[in-house]
């Protein structure tokens, strides 16, 4: 039987910089989800790549009951035009760090870096911009 050999990838992972733990952000802060915690792993090596904070249905509640919050008193009452200036703020973010999120992506997915990078990344950036442009459109 003959066993295969795969050549070395052409794209770097050393643009992903991948920290150990990540929490769920609720209501401005980091904090310990009340789930089980969930290990991601690259598919193609199986190698875990961050261990994932996960909400219990509590944490969900304090999460939309933020967003709520957050909705009436800053982001609902902004005018369109603010707003477009984050969008395109987090497009412009997007596509700066386009070739980092590419390979993210495609850790996380076992996906041709391709696909990726050629694909989903820029696809992403195009709908924020897309939006943004909207959002200093409406009353």
């Amino acid at each position: 039987m003959t066993a295969w050999t795969y050549a070395p990838a052409l794209e770097s992972t050393a643009p992903a910089n991948v920290a150990p733990v990540y929490r769920p952000f609720v209501d401005g802060a980091f904090v310990d989800g009340g789930g089980e915690p969930l290990k991601t792993l690259n598919p193609a090596t199986e190698e875990v790549l961050a261990e994932v904070g996960t909400a219990a249905p509590d944490d969900v509640d304090r999460a939309v009951a933020a967003a709520r919050r957050a909705y009436e008193t800053t982001w609902g009452p902004m005018s369109g035009a603010e707003r477009a200036k984050y969008l395109f703020r987090i497009a412009r973010i997007v596509a700066e760090r386009a070739r980092e999120l590419a390979v993210l992506e495609t850790l996380d997915n076992g996906k041709p870096i391709r696909e990726s990078r050629d694909v989903d990344v820029p696809t992403a950036a195009a709908h924020l911009f897309h939006h943004a442009g909207w959002a200093d459109k409406l009353e």
